[in-house]
């Protein structure tokens, strides 16, 4: 019966590996929810999954990356794409990071070099890491000075022609 399944969604469906692994289990679950008793010998016997394929994934060269960064015109996408094709970070990793977990000043840490405290809770293992900072360092710095800069706003009162001058921190 399992074989005849198998046969049906070999022909019928253009399944890859995985879905049609899901589907045979899912079948054999539901049987053996339903008290149909399956033997797992016999079920290795008559049942052959396809092997899956792994595909090699090719990683963006430097000259694409330059092309990635020449072509970005905002500070703040220059940095994240910056920071995540020099450390290698996920994308939540990246968008995850506060102030007080970058380490850039040479003077912070024993060992001189820039680094980064990734928490466990957004990455993939749950685990906590640091990553150390190269070439970034320089683009991270001027992003932090980018956005805690000084902004001054003008008002202008119309009516007695006074100009007030305010800097905000």
């Amino acid at each position: 019966m399992s074989n005849d399944y198998c046969i049906f969604l070999k022909d019928n469906y253009n399944l890859s590996p995985l879905p049609f692994r899901d589907k045979i289990v899912t079948v054999k679950t539901f049987l053996e929810l339903n008290d149909i008793e399956l033997s797992q010998k016999k079920f290795k016997l008559k049942v052959r999954f396809p092997k899956t394929v792994s595909r090699h994934k090719e990683a963006i060269d430097k000259e694409d990356i330059v092309k990635i960064l020449n072509g970005c015109s905002d500070l703040r996408l220059k940095t994240y794409v910056m920071l995540l094709a020099s450390t290698g970070l996920t994308a939540p990793e990246a968008l995850s990071i506060r102030l007080k977990d970058l380490t850039l000043n040479s003077n912070d840490n024993d060992n001189g070099l820039a680094k980064l405290f990734i928490r466990g809770e957004y990455t993939k293992t749950k685990v906590d890491r640091y990553v150390f900072l190269t070439r970034v360092v320089e683009q991270l710095k001027i992003w932090i000075d980018y956005k805690y800069r000084k902004w001054r706003i003008c008002h202008i009162d119309r009516l007695s022609c006074i100009t007030a001058i305010t800097t905000i921190t």
